[in-house]
This record gives structure tokens, sequence and C-alpha cells, in this order.
């Protein structure tokens, strides 16, 4: 059978292992997925877990958390997602511990449960579009950033695997199902029936869905930081460019304002609208790009994610599209859980490569002074004969199946195969 992505990352893990009265006792690592969103917890703790979970801070943890083998980020625009691969629960609860936010809105889901949703996080299915396709980028971008002690991490390989799936469920999402529409909807429909002056601030991702989805019913203009968007976009949309430092001249003319922006603050607060007439305005920022108090602003309507959020249609049951995710994402769980019973036989290794050791130090007493291509050659050889004497009781102790039986017969093939370090 030909091997997997999930089988290459994880053939051969290097991990310690915690030993107890001088007897190694192995253990399945343990995937664990914490969530803190919108569906756990309101905007402002959502922000605030947002600004003080960042993706260094995760790399930066993960350096004192010596059980943790990997650890990743996963941000969207309203969710907050970590991944840990421990060789322990406890090892979990630790960082748990240290999480910022309430301990009760991190929801927890471990082994398959969280595959699950980390493919349907990726398909869209979790969004508050439901299918939105933006977040599988977002997904292979935590894939990128994944901190891991070994060089081909089992988490990107994770990640990369539910951005894939997503592309074959839905390879081709409309633009009408995104966060930008949803918004778009909700402006236009408290806008009323004249052509309203939208000023979209961000022309990103989405930001340019905003455009393209309000620019048939609406006078656009777009505002960009560093570059304009090109000029077959603005012809298609009719939208008009302006740069960042000309945003606060056109909130002068607008009638609603959408923001779309990472400033990372607010950039946009009360004292910077115009006074004496109405303005409708929607955040799509976390960090929220303008400040909630614009609400204390006669005529100023304020709409943010925790709205859309609320408002966002759910799927009555279960489509083809749900069906078609979980069938992936168990396929995954199948080939991870196989793979995450390698530390049973990486003791067994481990013991083997001291014996060889230990041999190879008492023989070159033997030996006497060998050259550099004997050395070699004593290398190869010794280091062949284990490999070959292990890698079918090896094979044999990864096709155990997982669960609680195949764990103790895991720990007794193991036990019978560790050396006795009390013979000489």
């Amino acid at each position: 059978m030909a091997s997997t992505p999930i089988d290459q990352a994880t053939a051969a893990w290097p991990a310690p292992l915690e030993v107890a009265d001088g007897d190694p006792e192995p253990a399945p690592l343990v995937l664990v997925d914490l969530e803190f969103s919108l569906a756990t917890a309101g905007l402002d703790a959502l922000e605030e877990v947002t600004q003080a979970l960042t993706r260094a801070r995760v790399a930066e943890w993960f350096t004192r958390f010596a059980a943790t083998e990997e650890a990743v980020l996963l941000s969207t625009c309203h969710r907050v997602e970590l991944l840990i691969l421990a060789r322990s629960l406890s090892e979990t609860e630790r960082w748990r511990e240290i999480l910022p936010g309430r301990r009760d809105a991190w929801r927890r889901r471990e082994g398959r449960a969280a595959v699950r949703h980390l493919f349907r996080v990726a398909a869209g299915r979790e969004s508050l579009a439901v299918g939105e396709g933006e977040v599988r980028h977002q997904v292979r971008a935590a894939g990128a950033a994944v901190a891991s002690r070994h060089p081909r991490p089992v988490l990107r390989t994770l990640l990369l695997a539910a951005a894939d799936g997503a592309e074959t469920v839905d390879p081709s999402v409309p633009s009408s199902r995104s966060i930008a529409a949803i918004a778009a909807d909700r402006l236009l429909g408290l806008a009323g029936p004249t052509r309203p002056r939208v000023l979209v601030v961000g022309s990103g991702t989405v930001g340019r869905q905003v455009v393209e989805a309000v620019a048939p019913y609406a006078k656009t203009t777009i505002v960009y930081h560093r570059r304009p968007p090109d000029d077959d976009f603005l012809r298609a949309t009719g939208a008009v460019a302006v740069p960042l430092d000309r945003m606060l001249s056109e909130l002068d003319t607008a009638d609603a304002v959408v923001t779309a922006a990472k400033f990372g603050h607010r950039g946009l607060r009360a004292a910077d609208l115009p006074t004496g007439r109405p303005m409708l305005l929607v955040d799509l920022g976390v960090p929220r790009n303008i400040d909630p108090d614009v609400r204390g602003r006669p005529g100023v309507r304020l709409i943010d994610l925790e709205e859309l959020h609320a408002l966002a249609p759910r799927p009555a049951q279960l489509d083809g599209d749900d069906e078609r995710v979980a069938r992936l994402a168990e396929e995954c769980a199948d080939r991870l859980a196989r793979r995450l019973e390698e530390p049973w036989v990486d003791s067994v290794r481990r013991a083997a490569e001291a014996v060889r050791q230990a041999e190879l130090a008492e023989a070159r007493r033997f030996l006497g002074p060998l050259d550099t291509e004997q050395e070699l050659a004593v290398e190869r050889l010794t280091r062949r004969l284990v490999d070959r004497l292990l890698r079918g009781p090896s094979e044999r102790i990864r096709a155990l199946p997982p669960g609680a039986d195949g764990d103790a017969r895991r720990r007794f093939a193991a036990r019978l195969l560790l050396p006795n370090p009390a013979e000489p």
C-alpha cells in the first residue's frame, strides 16, 4: 500500500519519553483542538483573545512545553483555534491554564472529533457564510506556521489535508458564500431603496468581495493602503479607488462605511465621523476597525461581526457537502490514529540504539584505531543490522488497532522487544 502524507510525516519520531523507575512507559500522542469563537463567547472577549494570542506567542510558549510535540494557531474572521499534539492529556491542560480568555469559553475536542472539526472549518461548514472559500486559505497559512520538534510536522500535513479536502468538496465557491456577501446584504437592506454612497475600507480579498456585492446597487469607493486594486477590477465594478490618507475626507460624503482592513486597532473613531446626518457602519475586523463608542453618536448605526453571526442563516440539516467532508475527515483520522501510536516503536528503537552504541564502544577496545572509511563501514553495518531486525516487529506494532486493547498489546510487544538494562 502506498504511503500517505500522514504516514510520511510521522515515519520516525525521535521524541523523548518519560521514564519512571527506569522503565519506559510509552503512550499514544494526543491531538487536541481548543476553539474560542463567536459560538463560544462575545465579540469583546474574542477581540481580547485575538490580540493576546498570536503565532509568535504560541511559538514562544511551545519552547517551554517539553511534552508538546507540535502546536499551531489558526485564526479566521470569527474564531481562534489552537491545535496541540502532545504526549499526555495533562500537557494539554497546562496549555489551557495559560490561554487568555475565560476557560469555559474554550471549547475542547480530542482525536477524531478534532480532525472532523478541522475539516469542517476548512470547508467553510463552520463559517458565518456556510461554504465560504476564504477560510481554506487561512488553514493553509496556518499549516506553514506549525511549531514542531520534527522536520516534517504532522499538524502541517493535517491542515493541508483539510484544505485539500475543502477544494475537493467544493472547488469553485461562489462569491455569494462569504462574510462579505452577508455584510453587503445587511447593509443594502438597511440603506433603503435609494442608491447609497458606500465607502469600503480595505482592498484585500474581503474588501474586494464587498465591493463586488454592493457595486451594482451603490456608488462605491474602495480605500487601499499600499497599492490600488487593478484597473480591470475597477472597470468591472465601477468603483473608485483612493489611498488611505483620503479616508477621512471621503467620510464626509459617504452614507455607509464597510471596514475590512487589518489595522490591528480601532482606525475609525466617533470624532472622525461627520455630524448632523445618519450613517451606517459595518465592521468586519477582529480586532475591530471601528470603535464601538460610535454607537453614542446620533444617527449612527454600527453592525459588527457579533450581529452578523446572530443573523447568519444556518442549515436546518446536513447536506451532501457535510457528508463528503465527514467522509474525508474520517479517512484522515484513520491514518492519523495509526501514526499517533508511534511512541511504542520509538521506545524500542531508541533502546536498541543505546545498545548498539554501547556495544560499539566496547568493541573499539579490541578493534584498535580505525580510519574514517572503516568507521563509516562499521557504523553503516551495525545500523542496518538493527534496522532489519526491528523492521518487521515495528510494522506489526503499528498495525495493531487503536484503542485500549491495541494499547495493551503494543505495551506487551514493546516490553518483549526492549533489552534488559540489567544484562551485561
